[in-house]
């Protein structure tokens, strides 16, 4: 009977853990989004390499990250998620996220997996709000997934 328990107290655990974690990476986006005053274009690009670091990187690596976001602080502030949390072997997980963040009705089922896409979508009222661009996409300069998120405030 005790281990049954276990197993369902640690299940339990587990799903708690990933709804937090989206969760987490809502809030900084949708700010972000929100951030983005009319007439201007904001972005940050979060990019990922597993089985390799970047090709311009001498180190030896399993696994790589870094992301750019050109000194704007909602941006950065998505960033420091991505860097803690963000998905790197499945980084496709960060798109699907992304997407339920900024379309809470959009869902994938649970082994639907994206390799590459691109994505354009109006977060906001009619008046006011920001044409949303993600990319994900293979980075052939530095090797490795870039997910990069773009918004033109309008």
């Amino acid at each position: 009977m005790k281990l049954h328990l276990g197993v369902v107290v640690v299940t339990a655990v587990g799903a708690v853990s990933t709804a937090s974690s989206a969760e987490s990476l809502c809030t900084p986006l949708r700010e972000f989004v929100k951030s983005v005053q009319p007439g201007e274009t904001r972005e940050f690009t979060f990019h990922t390499s597993w089985g390799a670091g970047f090709k311009d990187s001498s180190e030896q690596a399993l696994y790589a990250k870094r992301c750019s976001h050109a000194g704007y602080a909602p941006a950065a502030t998505v960033c420091d998620f991505l860097m803690e949390h963000g998905a790197v072997e499945f980084a496709g997980n960060n798109v699907k996220e992304a997407l339920a963040c900024l379309s809470p009705r959009t869902r994938f089922a649970p082994l639907v997996g994206l390799d590459r896409g691109s994505f354009s979508l109006t977060v906001g009222t009619d008046s006011r709000g920001s044409l949303v661009e993600i990319e994900f996409y293979e980075d052939a300069h530095i090797g490795g997934m870039a997910f990069k998120v773009s918004a033109d405030g309008y």
